[in-house]
This record gives structure tokens, C-alpha cells and sequence, in this order.
């Protein structure tokens, strides 16, 4: 279980001032594993613990991470899936110990790599005793509020626990948390996009903890080339058009924007949780974010928007007069990704949702799924939630114009060059960005992301 440094520092202090120490039995040492993805630690198991908290800081940096074990598996053993070590990084292990119905506390360190991953003790006493006075004993500690929440790999999980979080404080991407989408979403189907997904470095970076991903005009040099993307593919629907494609002018173009799409899926995937992302969205002409939870598989995919609005600063539709431009947030449901099956949620602001950095946040429980920006619910779902009881995703990405995001009935009809039902629809694009009506600038049009965090429910 997650718990702040001053949730504990408040048990600590509760256990002292009722407390006298002496010595009796001796908590063992900590043990250290490294995992692809986190790392865990454990204590061995011994007839009479009942169960263990421990309190962990990495090189000193506040806040800490505190889990608790109520039961052996088969040790005393915690996990933390979203902090990766490096060697030589410091661990400072505090723990409690709760021995045949008394508290014993302890304090260790390890270092990274040395030692054989095995803490010391900081003194040279033994563990403290924590004994209760005779006259009131005092009740075993049991912070740990079952949660909902699943995630493949972990156990005892308790509500409000940390189980994913990722600062992007790595010069380079997280390969051990991130996978690419790697594929053209030009299809020639009612659901594509005008974009290709790739790894380019210009098109997804880290800088100064933060994530980029910067959407790009594709070189006029290209706009006939053939497209074989390979075992890199990463198809969803159709593995010879996503991931191959002859050119046959005028008719078949690679599409005019290139961008990337990440996502969580073979190394990360949860059913019900809170997910907490600090975000600035892109701005520009038929951008669209993506800031989703998916599902695993090609039939009947969904996805939970967490944050989405256009990229253009004003999108007036027609009967009724409405602005759906960047300045209106969307949020919700997805039901059916072919189909377009949508329930959204939305408000509108008095600017771009691309002008700053705004925290958006999903909950999602096994009876309600709602969402909300900067801590002001708009939007909750109650029923017909059929097909979000599964494991899903994080999913992050910027796609460019298509069919279903930007609708032909705009009040001046000349503002959307293309016609949604056109089949020469790619080539007007194509030809728009040539002549340069594109309102695209090096700094709006990439999506920013600062931090994601994602805690039990």
C-alpha cells in the first residue's frame, strides 16, 4: 500500500509515544531484486509476522514510497513497478515489523550493485521492540483499504495505492515502459487519418522532463513513395495497408503528416483505477490529440478519453451555431473505434486548452467512469458501461484530419477544405499544406506531457 512520508511519520510517532523499547526479536534484512520495469524487496518469512510496512527512499528524494504487506508471498515481498534503479542509487529502507502481535521497527540501507543487493543495518543495535503498555495494548496496524483495482503481476493491492507513474525525467524514452505504434492510418477506411505513425526522433522526444510529441509536414519528395514499414509494423486492422503500400497516382498518397504514438500495452495494462495526467495539448489546424485508455485487440475496440480537443482555435458548426475548436474539452467513451460509437462529456473555456498545462483525470470504477480537468468534474457515466470491464492501456499520440473528428457541416463551409465523403479528399490536404494554410508553429503544435500517474481505486 502507498502511503505519504507523513502518514507515516504520524504511526511512527503514535508508536513511540505509547512505547518503550527493548530487545528482543531481530527483523531480518532487507532484500533487493531488480525487475525490467521497478523493483521489489523483501523480508524472509518466519513463524509470527503478521505483516510489514515498509517506508522506502531512493537517493534521498522526498516524497518516499511506502507499501505494506498483510500476508507472505511466499516472503515478505513488495513490488514497485514504476520506479526503475539505477546502480549505485542509494536505498534507505525504514520498516515495521508486526512479530506475534507486537511492533518492531527497523532502519536499513542499500546500494545499488553492492553487497550482493542485500541491505545493512544503519546502527549496530538490533531491531526495537515497541511494547505496548500492559495495561492498554495497542491494536495491530491496518491502513490497507481493498481496492478494485487490477493489474497483472501485482497483489494486495490497496485503494489510492501508486501502481503506474512516469515523470519523463530520462533524456531518452522509457523503453521498458513504452511501446510504438509503428504504422499508416491512411487505409482508405471510414476511420482513417491522415497520418503515419513512427519513431523518428523529431516527431517524439524528451526535453527537460518532459515528453514531446510533435506532429511534422511530410517532405513533397515523399508524397509518392512507397510505404514498408516491415516486422516494425504494429497493425491494427489491416496488416497490408498499415504496414505497406504501392502508390498508384492519383489515387494512393503516404500520408501528408507524420507523428507517433506510444502506449503501455505489453508492459502496463490495469482494470479500474484513477489515472492523473499533466498535459498541454497541440494547437494548429486539424490536429487531434490522443490521450486515451484502450483495450487489447483488433475487434470491437474502445477507448476512454482522458483529454481531447482540436486543434484549431475556433470550429464553428452550422444549425446548431456551435464552437468546437480547441477552447471545447472532451472527455468519455468510445464504444465502438470503427463504428464511431462515442458518449462524450464536455466543457468549454474561455481559451485553448493548448495555451497551458492542464491536469486531466479519469476515474474509473466497476460502476461509474468520470472525468475532469484541473480538479472540476464535467462529466460522469453511470450506465451502459458494457465492455469497459477489462484490462486496458495508456495510450498517447497526435493524429491530423481524417473523417469522423471534424464534421462537413461547419457554419462557412470554405474553412474545412475537404469533404469527409470526397475521394480526392487526401489529395485537397495535401495540396492546402503546398499552399501553405496550415496555421502550424514549431512550439503549438506539439502535445506536452509533464507526468502520468495512475493510482488504485
Amino acid at each position: 500500500m502507498q502511503m505519504s512520508s507523513l502518514v507515516f511519520g504520524k504511526i511512527l510517532l503514535l508508536l513511540v509515544l505509547i512505547a518503550k523499547t527493548c530487545c528482543s526479536y531481530e527483523i531480518p534484512n532487507v532484500k533487493l531484486e531488480q525487475l525490467n520495469n521497478g523493483f521489489s524487496l523483501s523480508l524472509d518469512d518466519e513463524s509470527g509476522i503478521r505483516k510489514v510496512i515498509y517506508y522506502i527512499k531512493i537517493n534521498d528524494i522526498c516524497p518516499g514510497y511506502m507499501d505494506m504487506v498483510l500476508e507472505p508471498n511466499p516472503n515478505w515481498k513488495i513490488t514497485q513497478p514504476m520506479k526503475a534503479l539505477k546502480e549505485k542509487d542509494k536505498i534507505n529502507v525504514s520498516i515495521l515489523v508486526d512479530y506475534n502481535g507486537e511492533a518492531y521497527k527497523d532502519n536499513q540501507y542499500l546500494v545499488v550493485g553492492e553487497n550482493d543487493n542485500v541491505a545493512m543495518k544503519i546502527s549496530k543495535t538490533i531491531s526495537s521492540k515497541l511494547c505496548g503498555s500492559e495495561e492498554k495494548p495497542q491494536p495491530p496496524i491496518n491502513t490497507c483499504e481493498p481496492s478494485q483495482t487490477v493489474v497483472k503481476d501485482l497483489t494486495n493491492i490497496c485503494k489510492n495505492q501508486l501502481i503506474f507513474e512516469e515523470n519523463f525525467n530520462d533524456t531518452e524514452l522509457d523503453l521498458s515502459k513504452w511501446s510504438f505504434d509503428v504504422r499508416n492510418l491512411l487505409t482508405g477506411r471510414i476511420n482513417e487519418e491522415f497520418v503515419l505513425f513512427d519513431t523518428r526522433q523529431e516527431n517524439v522526444f524528451i526535453n527537460d522532463g518532459i515528453l514531446n510529441i510533435k506532429p511534422t509536414f511530410t517532405q513533397a519528395n515523399a508524397r509518392m513513395a512507397a510505404i514498408d514499414f516491415g516486422t516494425r509494423c504494429t497493425p491494427v486492422e489491416n496488416i497490408m495497408k498499415e504496414c505497406k503500400s504501392m502508390t498508384q497516382f492519383p489515387f494512393t498518397y503516404v500520408p501528408p503528416i507524420n507523428s507517433s504514438n506510444i502506449n503501455t500495452k505489453n508492459t502496463f495494462q490495469f482494470k479500474y483505477g484513477r489515472v492523473e495526467i499533466k498535459a498541454k495539448l497541440p494547437k494548429g489546424n486539424w490536429l487531434l490529440p490522443y490521450i486515451t485508455l484502450e483495450n487489447y485487440g483488433s475487434f470491437n475496440k474502445k477507448q476512454m478519453r482522458i483529454a481531447f480537443a482540436r486543434g484549431n482555435e475556433q470550429l464553428l458548426t452550422d444549425n446548431p451555431m456551435k464552437d468546437i475548436g480547441g477552447r471545447r474539452l472532451y472527455g468519455g467513451l468510445v464504444k465502438n473505434i470503427e463504428q464511431h460509437d462515442t458518449d462524450f462529456k464536455e466543457l468549454y473555456a474561455s481559451e485553448h486548452f493548448g495555451n497551458n498545462f492542464h491536469i486531466y483525470t479519469l476515474v474509473w470504477s466497476n460502476n461509474s467512469i468520470s472525468v475532469s480537468v484541473d480538479g472540476r468534474t464535467y462529466g460522469e457515466f453511470h450506465s451502459n458501461l458494457d465492455g469497459f470491464n477489462e484490462q486496458f492501456f495508456i495510450s498517447l499520440g497526435v493524429s491530423a484530419g481524417g473523417h469522423l473528428e471534424f464534421p462537413d457541416t461547419l457554419a462557412d463551409p470554405e474553412v474545412k477544405p475537404w469533404k469527409n465523403t470526397s475521394p480526392k479528399a487526401i489529395s485537397i490536404f495535401w495540396q492546402n499544406i503546398k499552399d501553405g494554410k496550415f496555421n502550424w508553429t514549431e512550439d503549438s503544435q506539439t502535445m506536452r506531457i509533464d507526468y502520468i500517474k495512475v493510482y488504485a481505486v
